[in-house]
This record gives C-alpha cells, structure tokens and sequence, in this order.
C-alpha cells in the first residue's frame, strides 16, 4: 500500500494517549514525593511541638495570694504561698528549689536546703519530693532578715533546678497593722 494512503490518526492518538499517561505518572510520583515530604514536615513539626511542651511544662503556678505575717516591730517575718504546676506535663523537685527575695535595698537567696524554708504539701499523690500534677505545696520563707516594713515593695523569684521559675512582686500595704497577717494580691 502506497504511503499516502496510510490513514496515521490513529497513530497519533496512540502516541497522545501514551503522552497522557506518562505525565499522569510523572504527576501522580511528584504528588507522592510532595506528600511524603510533607507528612515528614508534619512529623517534625509535632515532635517539636511536643518538646517545646515539655519544656513549658516544667512552669511553675504560684497561688494568686501570699500571706504574709507583720512581727511586732511591723518588720516582715514570713510570707507563704502555694505552688503547683501549670502543665499537665509537669514534674518538679522541690527538694531543688531556689528563692530569691529582693528589695530596693537587699537582695537575699533562699538555697535548696535552707532551714528557713518550710514546705508543706496541701494536695499530695505519692511519697517523694516531685510535685507533679494535681498537687499543691504551701511554702512558708521566713524573711525576717530581709528587712520589709509597710509599704515596701519586694519581688520573690523561685527558681527550679530544671529550670522553671516563677516571679511576683508585691507590695505590703502602708497601713498594715503591727503583728497581723495580711493577704498580698
């Protein structure tokens, strides 16, 4: 049969159609890479996620209120206040903390072993030192050799070996009586 008279359009339509197909499967692999890149994007993401929460969970939470006791001479003897943590996914030693009592003027650390320091535990689940979810601890710093008197202002950082802390400043009303209690918001 002559050349002329071959009918190639089928031909071409075969050829188009293996055309197609090899980009469906040139796209459908680069759909599969984008994909897998992207699950193990998302993987990372969540592993950092969940490191960065286990980091965070190790804050500490103060109680809202410290009560703070006036002696005689309307000095500061003790303040107190309650911790507990602030995650789900939080364990602190408190066999291991630092507090930090600091005024205009002075500047007094607390070391982890201080027998000024007198923690009782309010809410406890097991035996040990970690305070962990669900549990609170009252901490009672005697701060008599501090120096605060009404109307002085102080700042109390507590500092974990973990590395959590916390910070309040408070400020003993002007009007505080002599040897009285008094609720610092």
């Amino acid at each position: 049969m002559p050349r002329e008279d071959r009918d190639e359009e089928a031909f071409t339509g075969l050829e188009a159609s293996i055309v197609f197909i090899a980009f469906i499967v040139v796209a459908s692999v680069f759909a599969y890479v984008v994909l897998g890149v992207g699950m193990t994007t998302s993987q990372k993401s969540q592993e950092t996620m969940h490191a960065a929460l286990g980091e965070a969970g190790s804050a500490l939470r103060p109680g809202y209120t410290i009560i703070a006791k006036l002696d005689a001479t309307g000095l500061l003897d003790f303040i107190e206040l309650d911790l507990e943590t602030a995650t789900d996914l939080a364990v602190i030693d408190m066999g291991s903390m630092t507090y930090i009592v600091a005024t205009k003027e002075t500047l007094v650390t607390f070391p982890p072993g201080d027998p000024r320091v007198t923690e009782t535990w309010r809410q406890k689940r097991n035996a040990g030192d970690l305070l962990e979810t669900g549990e609170v601890v009252t901490v009672k710093l005697m701060v008599g050799s501090v120096g605060i008197r009404q109307g002085d202002t102080f700042t109390l950082e507590i500092i974990a070996a973990e590395g959590a802390t916390a910070s309040l400043t408070r400020t003993i009303p002007a009007g505080a009586g002599k040897n009285v209690y008094v609720e610092l918001f």
